[in-house]
């Protein structure tokens, strides 16, 4: 390997690390939508997330209104930039679920459309809730679990 190709790839994958940075939020044509949450809206679940590899700062809540389900993150979320960060529910406890694991059985929200900031991602129509255990942030391609955190009810 030449001195040339090393500083090559290293120039790349710095440009590609800076480009997915910098680059502007969209919100996934995935059937994720981003909405914006109103008061009187119903949360189901709420909490602070685990740290499974990496911090992650803030809270989520999974709310309803008007028949449909929600995952908002906290104005204060933050977590380590990834290529492939997603949100799931699991099946699995927060401590049971890793990176192995993770999406077996698990409904996939929403990819992340940032790593920090306040966002609102619409669950899957038809997905009940009691099926589920915790919420996840899951870098699918490299199958590491990033957090986790159980589903407990604001009441409980």
């Amino acid at each position: 390997m030449t001195i040339k190709s090393i500083f090559f790839g290293a120039f790349t994958a710095l440009a590609l690390s800076v480009a997915a940075v910098t680059a502007p939020v969209y919100a996934q044509d995935d059937g994720a939508a981003m909405v914006d949450t109103k008061a009187g809206a119903e949360v189901l679940y709420s909490g602070d997330w685990t740290k499974k590899s990496f911090r992650v700062s803030g809270e989520w809540s999974i709310y309803e209104e008007n028949g449909v389900t929600y995952v908002r993150l906290s104005d204060d979320f933050r977590t380590r930039n990834a290529p492939d960060l997603k949100i799931f529910l699991s099946p699995r406890s927060a401590g049971d679920a890793n990176g192995r694991n993770a999406t077996d059985g698990s409904v996939l929200v929403a990819p992340l459309t940032s790593n920090s900031g306040g966002q609102v991602y619409e669950i899957p129509a038809g997905t009940d809730l009691t099926a589920f255990e915790s919420i996840l942030i899951h870098c699918e391609q490299f199958s590491k679990l990033w957090s986790a955190a159980d589903l407990i009810h604001p009441s409980a």
